[in-house]
C-alpha cells in the first residue's frame, strides 16, 4: 500500500540512494554491487510505512553501516596508526549508522528518548546530511589540506554532532534552551568554515572548473541552511513565525541534502579524481 510519504522521508531516501555512495566512495569505501538492493531495501520500508515488514526491509540497511562503522573502529584502535584524519572518517560511519538506527526506529514506530515521529524522522535525515555528508567533506579536507585550521575543523566534526544531539534531548526534557543554542551556534559555525573552504577552493583555478563550480553551489546552500538553522536554535530568543519544523524540513533538509549535500560531494569527487591522476 503506497502511502503519503512526508519530507524528511524523501530527504532519507535521497541520501540513501545518491549522497551515501558518493561519500564512501570519498571514505575510501566502494559500495558492492549490492548496495543498490539495501538502499532499495530501506525506499522501500518507507513507501509501505506502516506495514509491519516496513522496518525488516531497512534493517539491512541499517547493519551494513553498523559493520562498516564498528570494522573501521576495530581497525583504527587495533592496526592503523591513529590520527585526527582515520578517526573523522570513523566518526563520518557512524553518523551514517546512527540515521539508518533512526530510520529504523520510525519504521518500527519507535521513539526513542520519547521523541515524536516527526523528529525520529527529522533525526534520521539530519544524521545522514548534517552528520554523514558534513563530516565527509571535513575527512577530504584533512586529507588534501594540511594546517591548523582542518585539524580545527576536524575537533569540531567530532563534537558537533553528539553535542547538538544533547542540547535538543536536554530541551525536550525540560531543560532550559541554553546548550541547544550553544550547540547548533558551534555546528553553525563549523558548517560556515566549510562554506567558506569550498568558496576558496572555488576561486583555485588548476582545479577542474566542473568541481569548483559544484564548490560554489553547495558553499552557497549550505550557508543558507545554516541561517535557517541558527534561527531556529534562537527560536526561544527571537521567535519568528515563519521559522518553525514544517518550513524547515522543506527549505532547510532540501538546501542542505540536495544543494549543499550533492553538489559538494560531486565536487570533490571530481576533484579527488583528477589530483589521484597526477
Amino acid at each position: 500500500m503506497f502511502l503519503y510519504v512526508p519530507w524528511e522521508a524523501v530527504l532519507v531516501m535521497f541520501a540513501a540512494v545518491v549522497l551515501v555512495p558518493k561519500g564512501l566512495r570519498l571514505l575510501d569505501w566502494s559500495p558492492p554491487f549490492w548496495y543498490g538492493g539495501l538502499a532499495a531495501g530501506l525506499c522501500g520500508g518507507y513507501l509501505i510505512f506502516p506495514h509491519p515488514a516496513a522496518p525488516w526491509l531497512a534493517l539491512p540497511y541499517l547493519l551494513l553501516a553498523a559493520w562498516l562503522t564498528v570494522q573501521e573502529g576495530l581497525n583504527l584502535m587495533v592496526y592503523k596508526p591513529f590520527s585526527l584524519q582515520e578517526l573523522v572518517r570513523v566518526f563520518a560511519l557512524g553518523y551514517w549508522a546512527t540515521g539508518a538506527a533512526w530510520a529504523v526506529c520510525l519504521l518500527a514506530d519507535f521513539q526513542p528518548l520519547g521523541f515524536d515521529p516527526l523528529i525520529v524522522g527529522l533525526t534520521a535525515a539530519h544524521f545522514h546530511v548534517a552528520g554523514f555528508v558534513l563530516t565527509t567533506v571535513i575527512y577530504v579536507l584533512l586529507r588534501l589540506r594540511t594546517g591548523w585550521f582542518t585539524q580545527i575543523l576536524g575537533g569540531m566534526a567530532l563534537l558537533g554532532m553528539p553535542l547538538v544531539a544533547v542540547g535538543i534531548t536536554l530541551t525536550k526534557w525540560g531543560y532550559p534552551p541554553t546548550v541547544e543554542g550553544w550547540s547548533a551556534g558551534l555546528f553553525a559555525g563549523m558548517a560556515m568554515a566549510v562554506a567558506g573552504v569550498q568558496l576558496w577552493e572555488f576561486n583555485r583555478r588548476t582545479l577542474p572548473w566542473a568541481a569548483r563550480w559544484c564548490w560554489l553551489g553547495g558553499a552557497m546552500c549550505l550557508l543558507a541552511g545554516g541561517v535557517l538553522a541558527s534561527l531556529y536554535a534562537l527560536r526561544f530568543q527571537w521567535p519568528l513565525p515563519w521559522i518553525n519544523i514544517p518550513n524547515l524540513k522543506i527549505w532547510h533538509g532540501t538546501l542542505n541534502a540536495v544543494g549543499f549535500g550533492w553538489l559538494s560531494l560531486h565536487g570533490w569527487q571530481i576533484a579527488t579524481t583528477q589530483i589521484s591522476k597526477t
